[in-house]
């Protein structure tokens, strides 16, 4: 499949695999695949593909990415999972996974970041270290808080924490609802939820944004980084 260079795509691991949310001349559309590199080789020539899931693992201690963005969110901090060494990653038994990244990253491994192993795997095979090329790590949490002004305090698996962030969605897209309410009819909860419903929509929302920032702020070319739009209602400094 070839696509404008102005199309952009929102991807969130699923159960089923990976769902994206692509906007492009047409409007907007989702998709779902069973593995990352056929999604990206699907879409090889578009402008901007953002993913939820870390580029780049730990080497010698936690990446600062996940330590600044952890920060950024405040209470919503708990949704930032710090990934596992490319070695841990690669053990299947959860228990030998979090001891071999306790040896070589010096802090324990949560089963959330373990469950998502083989994903991080999956993008890091076709992704490797490129941290700011068309593939690019991004945060729901930190797209959501960026268009919101601030953190959202309730949870998405909330009514008022997933009713706020459609109304987000809905002030950035056309049809928001009807096209969320498409993907809840068109796959089971086990196969697609619905948070990963709208985090693939809101990454592909900031994927658009042409005023992009980074966590950290200012990385080195070799360091992971998470991308996010610039606040759009900018926090009160106090001095």
């Amino acid at each position: 499949m070839t696509t404008p260079d102005d199309t952009v795509v929102g991807v969130d691991a699923c159960p089923l695999g990976w769902v994206a949310t692509v906007i492009d001349g047409d409007g907007v559309r989702m998709e779902t695949y069973g593995e990352f590199e056929r999604l990206r080789q699907a879409y090889a020539e578009v402008d901007r593909i953002f993913v939820d899931i870390p580029i780049g693992l730990p080497e010698d201690g936690r990446r600062q990415c996940d330590e600044d963005a952890h920060d950024l969110l405040g209470s919503r901090g708990i949704s930032v999972f710090y990934p596992p060494c490319r070695s841990a990653a690669e053990l299947n038994d959860y228990q030998e996974a979090k001891d071999e990244h306790q040896d070589k990253i010096g802090y324990g491994l949560s089963q959330q970041a373990h469950y998502i192993s083989r994903k991080i795997l999956q993008v890091a095979d076709v992704v490797g270290k490129q941290y700011d090329g068309v593939v690019r790590e991004s945060h729901p949490e930190l797209c959501f808080a960026a268009l919101n002004g601030q953190p959202i305090a309730y949870s998405k698996s909330s009514n008022w924490g997933r009713g706020l962030r459609m109304k987000l969605l809905n002030d950035e897209l056309d049809d928001i609802k009807a096209i969320y309410q498409d993907a809840r009819d068109k796959y089971l909860l086990k196969e697609v939820r619905r948070d990963d419903i709208l985090d693939s929509m809101v990454l592909a929302v900031a994927a658009k944004k042409r005023n992009l920032t980074t966590v950290p702020p200012k990385p080195s070319p070799d360091e992971p980084r998470i991308y996010y739009p610039e606040f759009e209602v900018p926090l009160l400094e106090v001095k």
